[in-house]
């Protein structure tokens, strides 16, 4: 093949945004899996969840006092103090008492303990003096009715909608979840997802020295490191070194145990040892797409095999390799495990900048609130595909549209995160 070939694919050199829709065209949900709540933390939410239960479960009080009833010490103060007598104590975790006549009297109450019927109000403790004989109180303010006291069902009634379905659970959600005594939910599957590098010229091993020719492979750990941080399962498929027939083997291997998505980086331009396309082909698969209007990671190539394997094949400069991950990958993520497509945020730019018209620009930036809680974006220097040195400073990707042939300081511009963020 050459670079004006495209007989392969209906689609060659498209828009970002249609490379975007096309992915969205495929679109197919991981399937559901029930497990235990305590170990669901980053999962996505595969139902809606109600409260079986009224939390708090009963009236208790909100801190060491005493149960009364706030018309029983009306005019109370420091200076005139309102004597009541003591009926009884509750400590958290003894069953909820009663009393058939609680007029006149007081009931000793620790924090989360049930609030004896027949009680209306919490006063606390430093607001009253326990008799030497332990059975009256002084009083020494009225408190209003209800005060201090955590009424049933305040927090959580029974019913009501706790969670929707797509939220992805984390440390709050999952005490929530505990609270309710919810010990079981259903989430997407993680999705399979298997890594691969190509070029002769990697070098894994970080400990190894390189030889003449020789660069150490940085795409791998990058892109396990940012694919950990999502509901995926995502592994080490290996290394190829420009071997086309063990290529084949590996692929074969990874669509066998039938992997959702597999990603590549490297071998997918159109150089003589850029085999992905064909191997690809050779076996079987679609290519839905190849190349696209953006710089950088023009060569991006997405596929599909008749097993329903997604495929991306990624090129292999850093920081196309980043961007086909963050962009493409991620937004087929998101359907797979039923979320809606990412929306970016918007920014203020700092300074003007000059790009070529016809191609989405996707450049390292930083961006900042301002004082007066705006987003300001800078581009940072160094946007050539090979630079990684940027990447240390950046926390995020400035997107300008292809529209484009200039943007002036203080346009408004489309900000991604370096990481998705889920709700």
């Amino acid at each position: 093949m050459n670079d004006n070939q495209s007989n392969y694919t209906n689609h060659y050199m498209i828009s970002f945004q249609a490379a975007l829709d096309l992915i969205s065209q495929h679109r197919k949900e991981l399937t559901e899996e029930e497990i235990d709540t305590n170990v669901s933390k980053g999962r996505i939410l595969a139902e809606d969840i109600f409260s079986p239960v009224e939390i708090p479960p009963f009236n208790n009080s909100a801190m060491d006092g005493y149960a009364v009833n706030h018309n029983d010490l009306k005019g109370a103060t420091k200076d005139c103090p309102i004597r009541l007598q003591l009926a009884g104590l509750t400590a958290a975790g003894d069953a909820p008492s009663s009393s058939s006549d609680c007029s006149g009297t007081a009931w000793k109450i620790m924090t989360g303990a049930a609030v004896p019927s027949g009680y209306d109000s919490i006063i606390p403790v430093e607001n009253t003096q326990l008799s030497d004989d332990g059975k009256t109180v002084k009083c020494f303010s009225q408190p209003k009715p209800n005060a201090h006291i955590r009424a049933s069902g305040e927090d959580f009634s029974k019913g009501s909608l706790v969670l929707q379905k797509q939220r992805i659970i984390n440390s709050n959600r999952i005490m929530a979840l505990a609270s309710l005594g919810v010990d079981k939910i259903k989430v997407k599957k993680l999705a399979k997802v298997a890594v691969f590098s190509t070029g002769k010229e990697l070098v894994d091993d970080l400990k190894q020295d390189l030889k003449p020719g020789q660069i150490y492979n940085s795409n791998m750990p990058y892109i396990l490191e940012f694919l950990a941080e999502l509901p995926v399962d995502c592994y080490n498929a290996g290394t190829n070194y420009d071997d086309v027939a063990a290529y084949e083997t590996a692929l074969k291997e990874q669509l066998n145990n039938n992997a959702d998505l597999i990603i590549s980086t490297g071998a997918v331009s159109m150089g003589d040892f850029d085999f992905i396309p064909q191997t690809i082909i050779k076996m079987g698969g679609e290519i839905i797409f190849h190349k696209a209007r953006i710089r950088p990671g023009k060569p991006i190539l997405f596929a599909k095999f008749p097993n329903g394997t997604f495929y991306f094949g990624l090129p292999g400069n850093p920081i196309s390799a980043a961007i086909g991950l963050r962009f493409f990958v991620t937004h087929i993520l998101n359907q797979l495990m039923g979320l809606p497509s990412e929306s970016p945020i918007k920014s203020k730019l700092l300074e003007s900048r000059n790009k070529k018209q016809g191609f989405t620009n996707i450049l390292k930036a930083n961006s900042q609130t301002n004082q007066s809680a705006g987003l300001e974006t800078t581009i940072l220097n160094g946007q050539e595909s090979f630079k990684i040195h940027p990447l240390i400073d950046a926390n995020g990707w400035a997107v300008l549209e292809e529209s484009m042939s200039e943007v002036n300081q203080g346009n408004i511009i489309d900000f991604y995160p370096s990481n998705l963020i889920y709700d």
